[in-house]
Parts: C-alpha cells; structure tokens; sequence
C-alpha cells in the first residue's frame, strides 16, 4: 500500500496493489478485484472509504481513503494502552464493524494492525478510528472457512476456534477477534501465542482466555468478564454484537 498523490484533487490517497508475486494467479486477482466490490458500497465513519480499482499494466489496484497516523499493532509496540484509550478505539472499531455486519459482511481478519489511527488533541480519544483490509471478507451468508489457500491467510493470534477449524462463520467470528484485539491494546500482547502454528491453533481450541488484569494490574477486573464472554469457544455463547 502506497500513498499516492491524486493526479487530479488536492489530496491524498493511498493506492493499495496486488503483490508481483500473485499477478498471475487467478484466484489472487478475483480475490483482490472483490475487495473493492465488497467494501465500496459501505459508507461508515468506522471503515476506510474504497474509491476505485483498476488495471494499468496489468498491475490490479485498488484506491482508497488515506488515513493520516499510525494503526494499533504500532501503538502497542512500546507496551499497553492506557485501558480509556483502548476502550475507545474498540467501540469505534465495532461500530465499523457491526455497521459491516448489517450490510452482509464478514470481516475475518479483525487485528491491532487492520485498525488504522489519527490522534487528537485529547490523547484518549483519537481524532480517527478506522477499520481497513477487507482482503479475506465474505459475505455473511456464504460458507465461510479457513482451508485451501485461506488457511495461510488472516492471522491466527486473532482467529476464532471455528475460523481454525473451517466450520461456517458468522459475526461472532469477529467478535472473537475484537476481543483478542482488546486484549492486546490492554496487555501490550496477543491472548495467544506461540512459535508454532498448531500449538497457537491448540490454544484458540482449548485453553480458556487469559486474564488481562492478571497481565496488566492497571486494566480494571470486570474486563476479564469481557474479554471471557468476547473470547467464549462457542460462538453461541459470545455477544451477539460487537
């Protein structure tokens, strides 16, 4: 992703293209094109707009709405996030999200890294929140899950159990993610992680969430009730919205 000058309007844009190393691979290439199909009708404060797409060259791009900042992997390198502030970029995030979700789409790919942020005067609460990179999106009611090609796509510190496991998805997945999200904003790290893929996707499977007040003394306890119920195994017993 690049930031372009538009070569017409004053401003900005940041120009999103499909890897050389993909350019030729079918599959790729509709993957792409269908981001921009399925993000541009949505029309939210919370979702980075989707401009345009195209070919030049035979290099498919991809045109959307610039987000001046930082993003919240960034934000958590030096440690965790004050709790108000972490709070603050989640409900702007899940409003992005549940809005995504009235309009038939999933995001699946719900990660500090795919939130996009411009500070304000009040350090609490960020100018912009913004959420971005459609890329593995489905429409919700298509079957959705983690095999063939996707299995290496998304990140699997923020996968659902079912997302590993390759059963049909629904919005819950996301709320799966968006609690692994928070957890990370409040602890400066993942729920899970591992060196190896098949113990990290153990431990979506089995092992209960962590606590993050245990991890960080300064996160108040009634948010591990939060992040249990966000993080639950089963889908059915999570919140119904973001």
């Amino acid at each position: 992703v690049f930031k372009a000058a538009h070569p017409r309007l004053p401003r900005a844009d940041a120009l999103k293209l499909l890897n050389a190393a993909f350019t030729a691979d079918p599959q790729f290439r509709s993957r792409f094109a269908r981001e921009a199909d399925l993000v541009a009708p949505l029309n939210h404060r919370n979702i980075v707009n989707v401009y345009d797409r195209g070919t030049f060259d035979d290099q498919l791009w991809i045109a959307m709405e610039f987000v001046a900042g930082t993003d919240a992997a960034k934000m958590t390198e030096s440690g965790p996030l004050h709790p108000r502030l972490a709070v603050h970029i989640i409900v702007e995030t899940a409003a992005g999200l549940d809005y995504a979700h009235r309009h038939g789409l999933l995001h699946r790919d719900v990660k500090p890294g795919n939130v996009l942020i411009t500070p304000g005067d009040d350090p609490m609460r960020p100018e912009v929140v913004k959420l971005t990179d459609f890329g593995i999106a489905r429409a919700a009611d298509e079957v959705s899950s983690l095999t063939g090609t996707g299995a290496a796509v998304g990140t699997l510190r923020y996968s659902a159990p079912e997302q590993i496991e390759g059963t049909a998805l629904d919005r819950t997945a996301d709320v799966y993610s968006l609690g692994c999200t928070l957890f990370e904003l409040l602890t400066g790290s993942p729920p899970f992680d591992s060196p190896t893929k098949q113990s990290l996707m153990m431990a979506h499977m089995m092992t209960e969430p962590p606590r993050p007040s245990l991890r960080n003394p300064a996160v108040p306890v009634a948010m591990d009730r939060v992040i249990a119920t966000a993080m639950a195994k089963r889908p059915a017993d999570r919140y119904r919205s973001c």
